[in-house]
C-alpha cells in the first residue's frame, strides 16, 4: 500500500472486518495483546510505514507495542520525556492530525520526539486517543515517510481501531 495515494485508499470489508475480530479477540487477553493486534490491524489497513500505541490506564502499569523497532523506540524515548503527539493526545483526549515533523509546531512542541523522529526517517505523525465514553486511556501514533497526513477515513479508521481496543481492554484493568 506504500505506493497508493492516501486520496485512493479503500478497504474491503472483509479485512475491515477481521481487522476489528481480531483486535476484540486480542483485548480479551490483556492489554499487549490488545495493543499488538492494535498496530498490526493498523500497518495492514491504514498503509503506513509504523504504528505504536500506549495504554495508561487510571489504576495499573503502563503497556506499549509497536509495529516495529523504530517505533518502539520513538514511542519509549517518549514517554521517558513526557512529550509527542502521543501524550498530548492522552492529555487532551483529541487527536493530533497529522502534524509534519518538519513544522514550527512540532519542533517548539516537541523538540525530543521530532528531532528522534525525524532521524529515524519520519516525516508525519498522527496521534488518535484509545478512549472509552469518559476519558483517555492511552494513545495510538500513526508515523509516515510522507509529509502529507493520512487520509480521512484512514484517520476515522484508527480512531475506531483505538476506541474498540479501549473498551475491550479497561475493562480488564478494573478488576
Amino acid at each position: 500500500m506504500r505506493g497508493v495515494p492516501y486520496e485512493a485508499y479503500q478497504v474491503d470489508s472483509e479485512r475491515l472486518a477481521t481487522a476489528f475480530v481480531d483486535v476484540a479477540e486480542a483485548a480479551a487477553r490483556g492489554g499487549a495483546p490488545a495493543l499488538a493486534a492494535l498496530v498490526g490491524s493498523c500497518i495492514s489497513l491504514l498503509g503506513v510505514p509504523s504504528a505504536s500505541a500506549v495504554f495508561k490506564p487510571p489504576t495499573g502499569r503502563v503497556e506499549m507495542a509497536a509495529s516495529d523497532d523504530r517505533g518502539l523506540r520513538l514511542e519509549r524515548a517518549s514517554l521517558s520525556w513526557g512529550e509527542g503527539p502521543g501524550a498530548d493526545c492522552r492529555a487532551s483526549a483529541q487527536p493530533i492530525r497529522g502534524v509534519p515533523l518538519a513544522h514550527p509546531y512540532a519542533r517548539a512542541n516537541w523538540p525530543s520526539y521530532t528531532a528522534m523522529a525525524r532521524s529515524l526517517g519520519f516525516a508525519c505523525v498522527v496521534a488518535v486517543p484509545l478512549r472509552t465514553t469518559e476519558m483517555a486511556v492511552g494513545s495510538l501514533s500513526l508515523l509516515s515517510e510522507r509529509s502529507g497526513p493520512p487520509g480521512a477515513l484512514q484517520l476515522r479508521l484508527g480512531q475506531h481501531l483505538a476506541d474498540a481496543t479501549a473498551l475491550g481492554i479497561l475493562p480488564r484493568t478494573l478488576f
